[in-house]
């Protein structure tokens, strides 16, 4: 047996033993935290635990005599649920739903006292490895050595799946368990110590060095053939039929070009050699933001910026120089007096609005089609940032030799122009690599680099046009919902405030979710108010939002609660009339904290109280 801490990791699918995720991960916690694996003395007291664990950041608590951990959970006896609902929110319910591993130490450190730094231990594990993935973990101290099980939900909270290929192991988790074996005065595995990384090629490193050798094969080849002679003279066994299989000097078998990736496929080598002295093709990146007239034009003197192709050098230079700078290229003024400039603003805040609204929407003049029409202008951008990625994808090649020879650039200036002898060794690899981009692709440094310049500035444009809409896009919705809103009233209707309509139609349309909670009192109601909760959540396998709404009386007290989630939407509508005429609710007021909803309904029952007392007076 191998001396030192051990560990074992395997899957939990969903559907093992015909039953369902949520069922496989109960059972899997069930049996960790089974308090007959466990010594009901472990440690002696809760004191105990409590010392050896002050340095741990999670909620750690004592179940059924057990030492039991968790992560990013708030309650540990509802953790099932909890993990079931991020899969849920995520659509990720099958597959591996969830791993399960085991820790232990080596027999002679397998001390009942070393549960809480066995503890500690896993949890910095979990938060060097699977910072965002929820955990559920237990020691165990029914066996010689000492071993703490975890339950990992393999979904993470922002939706990312864990994936684990067969290097894993041995590449980052166990180097990862030696090290904190070490800190914590444990045992480190010696066969993981005595492993020697040299000897050992990942997959990786051979992918790397094989599309180095395709690369530099095409560069010196006019054609098909010729390439293949190139590799055979670079040591590689080459099977060429349907596809190319190529085998380097170390491994036990071909492997198959299109693995390598898109540009390797047979197709796409035997067009990278016919087109390899072609010129680059550049994507450009269109205007989106729209063409504004400003409002306060006659304060302040403005300049409007040009189209990004229409620029002059000199334009292009300055536009992106202010980007780099954090600087709003639309929104710069030649201010020359911040008086003015101060009049101007607060003329613009809400003129400002209607030309926005006039620019997006210049045949209706309406704030959701100009929102509408803004989403669209964002996909459009969105595409157009794809294809210049994608082109810069095409020429990978030619920009890591291009990044090889920048390396070497300042030192071969200074051996050629400024007799820096000693760097002479760089100058020549320069001038090597130099001849490659020239004989191989008929590139000059300079080129490529104005190639690499302009595909970035149209990247970091889009960007910026994007950000742009963004804002854009806030002031609009603003000015739609609330500045608009206040002008009209100083109260809204019920189903308004509640705002789930609004909610679900941003979720299906735009796929922005609402999470919120407010307070809803109304002028003349009878002494209740309403706290509305809006979440995102999962109806008949779709992501949508539901509105729970809950009924007060004034002392706090629930009165009535619906559900949108129990109910179609034309139930739900005739529910929130129904309360509406029950208490009052009809010229609403929205809150953001409970106690500004009870002290609205207050002052509410004390007017209400003084005209009656001012009525039997008279």
């Amino acid at each position: 047996m191998a001396k030192g801490i051990v560990a074992k990791i395997w899957n939990i699918k969903d559907g093992s033993k015909g039953r369902g995720a949520g069922a496989q991960i109960s059972d899997s916690i069930d049996y960790i935290t089974n308090s007959e694996k466990c010594d009901e003395t472990l440690g002696g007291s809760q004191a105990q635990i409590g010392r050896e664990l002050t340095y741990v950041t999670n909620d750690v608590k004592t179940l059924e005599g057990l030492y039991v951990g968790c992560r990013n959970i708030s309650d540990i006896k509802n953790a099932t649920n909890e993990m079931m609902q991020v899969k849920e929110f995520h659509g990720k319910l099958g597959g591996r739903v969830a791993l399960h591993g085991i820790i232990s130490l080596d027999a002679a450190e397998s001390d009942k006292k070393n549960a809480g730094k066995l503890m500690m231990l896993l949890n910095d594990l979990l938060e060097e490895i699977f910072p965002n993935n929820q955990a559920v973990y237990a020691v165990h101290t029914n066996t010689e050595n000492l071993h703490i099980h975890f339950i990992l939900n393999t979904v993470g909270l922002g939706g990312k799946k864990i994936h684990m290929d067969k290097s894993f192991m041995s590449k980052v988790f166990d180097p990862a368990l030696n090290r904190l074996a070490a800190k914590y005065g444990f045992t480190p595995n010696e066969a993981w110590v005595k492993e020697k990384q040299e000897d050992k090629v990942s997959f990786g490193e051979r992918i790397v060095k094989l599309r180095q050798s395709v690369d530099e094969a095409i560069e010196r080849s006019e054609d098909f053939e010729e390439f293949l002679k190139d590799l055979k003279k670079q040591g590689i066994v080459v099977n060429c039929g349907k596809y190319l299989s190529l085998k380097a000097e170390g491994m036990t078998r071909g492997i198959r070009s299109y693995r390598l990736g898109s540009l390797y496929t047979v197709e796409a080598i035997r067009d990278r050699i016919l087109n390899k002295r072609e010129e680059l093709i550049r994507s450009e990146v269109g205007e989106h933001v729209g063409r504004k007239k400003d409002p306060a034009s006659v304060f302040v003197k403005t300049s409007p910026l040009k189209k990004f192709k229409d620029m002059s050098e000199d334009e292009k230079k300055e536009c992106i120089r202010a980007l780099k700078l954090g600087r709003n290229p639309w929104r710069e003024r030649q201010e020359s007096n911040w008086q003015l400039q101060r009049l101007s603003d607060e003329f613009r805040r809400t003129a400002g609005v209607y030309e926005l609204i006039r620019v997006y929407a210049p045949n209706t003049g309406n704030a959701q089609d100009a929102l509408d029409n803004i989403v669209a202008r964002q996909k459009e951008i969105a595409a157009e940032k794809k294809a210049v990625r994608e082109n810069l994808k095409t020429y990978q090649p030619i920009i890591r030799l291009y990044k090889e020879i920048k390396k070497y650039a300042r030192k071969a200036y200074l051996y050629e122009f400024a007799a820096c002898d000693e760097y002479l060794s760089s100058y020549m690899e320069y001038k090597k690599l130099c001849e490659r981009l020239e004989n191989g692709y008929g590139k000059s440094i300079l080129e490529v680099s104005a190639y690499i310049e302009d595909q970035e500035n149209q990247i970091l444009y889009a960007t910026a046009q994007s950000k742009e809409l963004s804002d854009e896009y806030k002031t609009i919705l603003r000015f739609k919902e609330n500045e608009l809103k206040q002008g009209i009233s100083e109260y809204t209707s019920l189903y308004d405030a509640i705002g789930f309509s609004k909610a679900r139609t941003r979720a299906m349309q735009m796929g922005v979710f609402e999470s919120s909670i407010r307070f809803i009192a109304a002028d003349g109601a009878d002494g209740a108010y309403i706290r509305v909760v809006i979440t995102p959540d999962i109806i008949e396998g779709k992501r949508t939002e539901k509105a729970i709404v809950t009924v007060f009386d004034k002392s706090g007290k629930q009165l009535s609660e619906i559900s949108s989630k129990d109910m179609s939407i034309k139930d739900f509508n005739r529910s929130i009339s129904e309360l509406k005429a029950e208490y009052g609710l009809y010229k609403c007021h929205s809150f953001d904290k409970r106690e500004d909803a009870e002290s609205f309904v207050e002052k509410q029952q004390e007017e209400k109280a003084k005209k009656v007392r001012r009525q039997v007076s008279d």
